[in-house]
């Protein structure tokens, strides 16, 4: 007679160890099941989380675009335009005659090419510093914001558009240049 562990292989003793062993298996398939389903209710709950997380990052992305769709609108529409913020204390846009407006957008004026670019580029330069990094990064959004007004406008510009933006570029591309930068980025 064999024994193994305390149950031999023999007559009565092995039936019975038989039997423990199939009352034992559906308890330990319990056990696996009970197992099994509390690594599916955690992979539920981490579902769960990643979709919240998920909504709430579709929500502030869409919360932003919403604002900035809002002020594109009210720019476009000239409510929220704030004069005083763009230094231009003229008189109102709407109260302008044509001769006066086109003094203002003329070479010498205050929205003409050159005092516009050098707003623009003084911005970019002022931030930048002697950081070609943040030059780069700066000249970097100027042609995003320009490509922004170009969707928003709803394609192409006017031409002072961009005689304004080529002339910011040049002021930002000799200061990297002067620094020592390149203006072409070989990053793959």
């Amino acid at each position: 007679m064999t024994e193994i562990g305390k149950t031999t292989l023999s007559g009565q003793p092995f039936k019975a160890a038989q039997e423990k062993l199939a009352k034992e298996q559906p308890a330990k398939e319990k056990r696996e099941q009970t197992s099994g389903q509390a690594t599916v209710a955690d992979a539920s709950l981490a579902m769960k989380a990643k979709i919240v997380d998920f909504m709430l990052v579709v929500k502030s992305k869409a919360t932003k675009g919403f604002t900035t769709q809002s002020g594109v609108s009210q720019r476009g529409a000239g409510e929220g335009l704030d004069l005083e913020n763009l230094q231009y204390n003229g008189k109102p846009l709407a109260e302008l005659s044509p001769a006066e407006a086109q003094s203002l957008i003329a070479e010498d004026g205050y929205f003409g090419v050159t005092k516009t670019a050098e707003r623009i580029a003084g911005f970019v330069l002022a931030g930048g510093g002697d950081s070609l990094e943040r030059l780069q990064a700066g000249r970097e959004g100027v042609l995003q914001g320009f490509q922004e007004a170009e969707q928003a406008w709803g394609g192409k510009l006017p031409e002072i558009s961009y005689q304004t933006l080529t002339k910011a570029l040049e002021m930002i591309d000799a200061r990297i240049n002067e620094l020592g930068g390149a203006l072409v980025d070989v990053r793959a």
